[in-house]
């Protein structure tokens, strides 16, 4: 597929969305009633196919994300990329299926579409977390699939390969997985675990911050004023098929979390603190003026045992819906610190505001802006430096709006301006356009 092809497709596409929001205005101020304009998804009719399958505990979704991406400033090249992911979701409850009670069943299945700008300039952290891990140029395809058991009403345990951009999307401010609110790595997948750092690493961050999908199992226990989690995982991405077919070969990772719920004048708030120990080995970056010696590569006396990393995150409403408490805008933090040998992200921090659009009428829009830093170890900076590689840590910002047309069309703007590592490249300046269809 030429890029010609793709740039008028894109363009195509977004004419389309355009028309459509112009036409979804227009029908709804003549017929109140028309439902299509008010369902969740596309296919999502009363009464219909999906609403029957629901019923007897089958959920599927199949949702299209195409992105227009490029560097609007910088030193990189000013082109464009269009490229896009779809997702399908498929959830079954087994007691209502007439199985045994309290035992889901989630698959989620990626495939690339296009292209995509990461990698293709100086920042280290992807710029498109949707397209950063499935990319046409790498793992095309993704399958993730676990099984959760409710133990009652306040315990549950899951086992099995998950999305942690999936589960990044479940909380309240940020996260999302880059396909609906931020799209920087930063905050559309903040680190929540140990960073397994190998010399040769897959599809995705240049520096490894924390897996996006992992092999392993969850328990949740789940109080009125405390949630606890318990995770052993393998550390390694198992994006890579020898993780899933070999799992735990270069050892596990052990992470725990509590996240405490609080009110302050009524209005919600998350405290999380998460900790992690991995003892499997990574490159031992003291050792990193070896690396021009190919012999040293494979030495195992340039490994260093164990990573740990530990962090504290708050999530806090300023403004709440008064019909539904989950719907509103506040503010977001979270702070990192790491071993910082072997993991090369010794600590990072960010923070914004994001959420949802109260104004009327627009209370499914979502909006969000932020600011990031990750401050990398000693150990790299100065190995690099001893080799003339002059270096410091990355940081950002990033605004996007989420504009719902429709509950299943939603046509996003995002604005990044990128200081990256290399302090000899200018600052980066990114601009895009995301439109998602839930069919």
């Amino acid at each position: 597929m030429n890029r010609r092809f793709l740039r008028q497709k894109c363009v195509l596409s977004f004419a389309a969305a355009a028309f459509l929001a112009t036409a979804t205005g227009l029908a709804s101020a003549q017929d109140p009633e028309l439902s299509v304009l008010e369902q969740s998804s596309l296919t999502d009719t009363p009464d219909g196919p999906k609403a029957q399958l629901r019923k007897i505990g089958i959920m599927p979704d199949v949702w299209v994300t195409q992105f227009s991406q490029g560097q609007t400033a910088g030193d990189a090249s000013k082109a464009w990329r269009y490229g896009g992911r779809l997702d399908a979701f498929l959830k079954l409850d087994a007691e209502k299926l007439g199985l045994w009670p309290g035992s889901h069943l989630n698959v989620q299945y990626e495939h690339c579409l296009g292209q995509n700008i990461n990698r293709r300039d100086f920042a280290l952290a992807p710029v498109n977390t949707a397209l950063a891990y499935v990319e046409c140029d790498g793992y095309h395809s993704a399958l993730s699939l676990s099984i959760t058991q409710d133990l009652g009403e306040s315990v549950s345990v899951s086992a099995g390969k998950f999305n942690m951009m999936t589960l990044a999307s479940k909380t309240p401010l940020i996260g999302g997985g880059g396909i609906d609110t931020f799209m920087n790595r930063a905050f559309a997948l903040p680190s929540t675990g140990v960073a397994y750092t190998a010399l040769r690493g897959n599809a995705g961050d240049r520096v490894v911050i924390s897996a996006p999908y992992l092999i392993g199992g969850i328990v949740t226990l789940r109080t009125e004023q405390i949630d606890f989690a318990l995770m052993i995982a393998d550390p390694r991405s198992a994006i890579d098929p020898r993780v899933v077919e070999q799992p735990f070969e270069k050892g596990l990772a052990v992470g725990g979390a509590a996240t405490l719920k609080t009110e302050i004048a009524g209005l919600r708030g998350f405290h999380t603190w998460r900790a992690a120990y991995s003892n499997a080995r990574g490159f031992d970056l003291d050792d990193i003026t070896d690396l021009p010696r190919p012999a040293a590569l494979g030495s195992a006396s340039r490994t260093k045992k164990g990573f740990w990393f530990t962090s504290y995150a708050i999530q806090q409403y300023l403004v709440q819906s008064a019909q539904n408490p989950a719907v509103g805008w506040g503010l977001f933090a979270l702070a990192t610190l790491s071993d910082g040998n072997p993991s090369p992200v010794k600590w990072s921090v960010l923070a914004g505001l994001g959420g949802n659009n109260l104004m009327e009428g627009r209370k499914n829009d979502r909006w969000g802006f932020g600011y990031f830093h990750f401050g990398f170890t000693e150990p790299l900076l100065g190995g690099l430096a001893a080799l003339g590689v002059n270096r410091r840590g990355e940081s950002g910002f990033e605004a996007f709006y989420n504009l719902a047309i429709t509950p299943w069309l939603r046509l996003s703007a995002d604005l990044q301006v990128i200081a990256p590592w290399n302090p000899s490249a200018s600052q980066a300046t990114y601009a895009a356009l995301r439109l998602q269809t839930k069919f």
